[in-house]
């Protein structure tokens, strides 16, 4: 394993299930020589039951400054958050000047002004299925909103693009090598990728059980390929058990595609590592 950081965990700050000082403590355990926090940004939505309390924030960015400085001399610490493609109001998040860099997922999808998570339980699928009225549609719809989403708020890695198949592999709500995915997905991912943006590669839904390869799919992982653009391995950890799940795996596949680095980020810019 190459891989020496990790951008994407979360805190009990969140949803996940360790305090920070616990998650730092499992990364240098790892070997890793950085982690990055980023907890999930307040929506201020009632029915999101991950985000941040909006009134924890400072003391979130105070908690990691510490932990920055007290671990200085045995692993770097960065200030990220999650950003959710949509806020309170119909709003775009806008990013705290705290934070060292930010990810951008979509993990809820709107429909006639209800909105729908995709990524968490089955009875959730099948709701925002029947919303929708096909698997296509709703994927068609995630798409556009996360091409708007890219290309107004200046987020720096593209989180877990493909999240709506999170589920697939057990529920098979859609054929995921049907030429109308593949083709309409690959021109989706291009003009996602016109946004200079960095995609994640997430190995978290392996970590619970729902997925046997990383996020995004291998095809997508190959048009970025194709298409020179840059990607970064991470866990998207909720616990210190995880904070390195199958990143052999998800270097193994990157090299699989033809990858030959990956980015990593420094404390002031990504910069390529070999895989």
């Amino acid at each position: 394993m190459t891989t020496r950081s990790n951008l994407h965990t979360h805190c009990t700050y969140c949803d996940g299930n360790d305090s920070m000082q616990d998650m730092v403590q499992a990364a240098i355990d790892a070997g890793l020589t950085s982690i990055g926090f980023s907890s999930h940004y307040p929506t201020q939505y009632d029915f999101d039951d991950v985000q941040m309390d909006i009134g924890k924030l400072d003391a979130y960015f105070e908690e990691l400054e510490s932990l920055k400085q007290q671990y200085k001399s045995s692993i770097a610490i960065y200030k990220g958050m999650e950003l959710e493609c949509r806020v309170l109001g119909e709003g775009r998040p806008v990013i705290d000047n705290r934070c060292d860099y930010t990810i951008g997922s979509c993990h809820y999808i709107r429909n006639n002004s209800q909105f729908f998570c995709i990524d968490y339980l089955p009875s959730m699928i099948d709701d925002a299925l029947i919303s929708f009225g096909s698997a296509k549609k709703l994927i068609e719809d995630y798409y556009q909103e996360y091409i708007s989403f890219a290309k107004e708020v200046p987020f720096d890695i593209i989180g877990h693009v493909d999240i709506y198949a999170k589920l697939n592999e057990n529920m098979h709500y859609f054929d995921p090598d049907a030429k109308w995915y593949t083709d309409m997905t690959i021109d989706y991912i291009d003009e996602i990728a016109k946004t200079g943006k960095i995609f994640e590669v997430n190995t978290g839904a392996m970590s619970k059980g729902y997925r046997t390869e990383p996020y995004p799919a291998r095809f997508i992982l190959q048009r970025l390929h194709e298409k020179k653009v840059p990607v970064t391995i991470s866990s998207d950890s909720h616990s210190t058990k995880t904070i390195t799940f199958a990143f052999d795996m998800a270097e193994e596949l990157l090299r699989s595609v033809g990858f030959k680095t990956q980015l990593q980020f420094n404390g002031s810019t990504f910069e390529a590592v070999a895989l």
